[in-house]
């Protein structure tokens, strides 16, 4: 029976052995990351290198490239014949996160990161797959904010004892704080708590009861471990002060007292009738410059034009219809011919009129969308590759991203809105070098840049962050004339500035200078 077996047994070891030959002849090359973490600021951009081993002899040019974040899937990126594979995308990462390619022919490339955020942290896998090989490599990638300068709060209690409070925001990694005296001795906080807000930045608060009535002086420093920076403010204590009273400083204490009290109730009222006057005067002016703001982006919709989008330039996930007047970023490539002028990194369009001079202005309907970037480009802007939206690179322009609105200046300008604008108003003065955006629901200003000295023809540029059914649409301006009176000042009549729909601009002299044609005080036309 044994020798029966023995046939059998020697069948399932070839077997087997057949099943592993794949595996044994699969070739495997060296993928060499770096030996230190590459280290990033908030807000700046990162790139996280790997490459070939020099002994590999393989080629990285028809390679399948993926890099991923620990286990997660899907992945940060997916690079595979030639182009990146945006199904397989995060969403986190998707228009942030590029393939560095300058030196694939030698086996060398990079993971660009465009705006680190603190979620960014931790560790990413760079894997190389061609044919039946492939290898892998590490790179850790470590985020760091500096925060805000701590601010300390003083406070006396009743038993003597000074509590001093410390507070800062904006810290990543969690970062260490101190109470410090002028001799460097360190004081143990009475409380202590650091909280991730919702981009993960710390927020760091700490209190410490002083009893000691000899320190006078106290620090709070708050370190960056990661960084190797620290931040510190200090504080003068109050020095308790008890003298030993007679009845005649009594008495003139009393009488300070009472004569403080009648000068500060005088004070108090004085000032009252101050801040009513001062505020009346304020309400009126700010009445009348809301009035004339409002009439300046009015005045800007005389230059309407039509604007419609250019398929040519369109990326191949922009999807544009309704007459070329909207547009929205699909998950599906679409196949298109290759041409110079169309955008192949970032997910934007242009319009297809070309502006040399003059005014010009056209609104477009953003609605409820969470991210978008709308504004004006010079025809000739780069459009391959993940160049800065910047005046210097051509591109003057405002967005919504991250739950912020931007003007994309090389610092990126944050916009302090009193609401959401569901439609924005481009109006673009060549000869002055200006473009200015409006916020079409109330008629507000968001921002404006001046003295650009533009040079070519000018173009509408549209761009979309995220797939989804809301798009970006070009809106018809059909607002009706009408006559406006603003009144410079509310006490006197005399200083009313007529504005009438029948006069044109007056020569300079005229006593009807200030005439125009002018759109309603109410906008027809309203975000729905």
């Amino acid at each position: 029976m044994a020798a029966s077996r023995s046939p059998c047994l020697r069948g399932g070891l070839l077997t087997l052995l057949l099943l592993q030959l794949p595996r044994l002849h699969s070739a495997r090359f060296d993928v060499v990351g770096p030996p230190e973490p590459i280290l990033a600021m908030v807000g700046d951009d990162a790139e996280l290198p790997c490459h070939l081993s020099p002994n590999a002899n393989v080629s990285a040019a028809g390679a399948e490239l993926r890099w991923l974040r620990e286990r997660e899937s899907p992945a940060v990126l997916v690079h595979r014949a030639g182009r990146a594979q945006d199904a397989e995308q995060m969403a986190r990462y998707r228009g942030r996160a590029a393939l560095v390619q300058d030196g694939l022919a030698q086996g060398r490339v990079a993971l660009r990161i465009r705006g680190v955020r603190a979620s960014d942290d931790g560790e990413y896998r760079c894997l190389f797959k061609q044919d039946d090989g492939h290898g892998e490599a590490s790179v850790r990638l470590q985020v760091a904010a500096l925060g805000s300068d701590p601010h300390i709060h003083v406070e006396v209690q009743g038993n003597g004892e000074t509590r001093l409070e410390c507070t800062s925001a904006g810290w990543f990694p969690e970062p260490q704080l101190q109470w410090r005296t002028p001799k460097g001795e360190e004081l143990s906080s009475a409380s202590e708590s650091r909280e991730p807000d919702e981009e993960g930045l710390f927020s760091v608060a700490a209190s410490v009861i002083v009893e000691d009535t000899s320190e006078r002086n106290v620090s709070c420093c708050i370190r960056n471990v990661l960084l190797g920076q620290e931040k510190e403010v200090g504080t003068s204590i109050p020095a308790p002060f008890f003298p030993r009273l007679t009845p005649w400083m009594v008495a003139v204490a009393v009488i300070l007292i009472v004569l403080g009290v009648l000068t500060t109730g005088s004070i108090f009222f004085t000032w009252r009738l101050y801040k009513e006057r001062s505020r009346q005067r304020k309400k009126e002016f700010s009445s009348t410059e809301k009035l004339l703001e409002e009439l300046k982006w009015k005045k800007a919709t005389l230059h309407a034009v039509d604007v419609t989008l250019d398929p040519d330039t369109a990326h191949p996930h922009l999807l544009l219809y309704e007459g070329f007047k909207s547009v929205r970023l699909e998950d599906a490539r679409q196949k298109l011919p290759e041409k110079a002028e169309r955008f192949d990194s970032w997910p934007c369009v242009l319009g297809r009129e070309a502006f040399t001079s003059g005014r010009h202005y056209w609104e477009v309907e953003v609605g409820d969308r969470t991210d978008w970037a709308i504004g004006v480009c010079r025809e000739g802007v780069a459009k391959k590759g993940f160049d800065p939206m910047t005046p210097e690179n051509g591109f003057w322009a405002v967005e919504l991203y991250g739950n912020g609105y931007w003007a994309l200046t090389p610092l990126r300008t944050p916009l302090p809105l009193a609401g959401p604008p569901r439609r924005v108003g481009v109006f673009l003065d060549y000869e002055s070098g200006d473009v200015t955006f409006y916020n079409m629901t109330d008629g507000s200003l968001v921002y404006s840049f001046s003295n650009a000295a533009f040079s070519g023809p000018l173009r509408a540029f549209f761009c979309l962050w995220s797939c989804g059914k809301k798009p970006l649409t070009i809106c018809p301006i059909t607002d009706e004339l009408e006559g406006v009176t603003v009144v410079a000042d509310a006490t006197d009549p005399s200083l009313e500035i007529p504005l009438s729909p029948m006069g044109e601009d007056a020569a300079s002299g005229d006593t009807d200078m200030l005439r125009s044609k002018l759109i309603s005080t109410q906008p027809s036309q309203t975000a729905p």
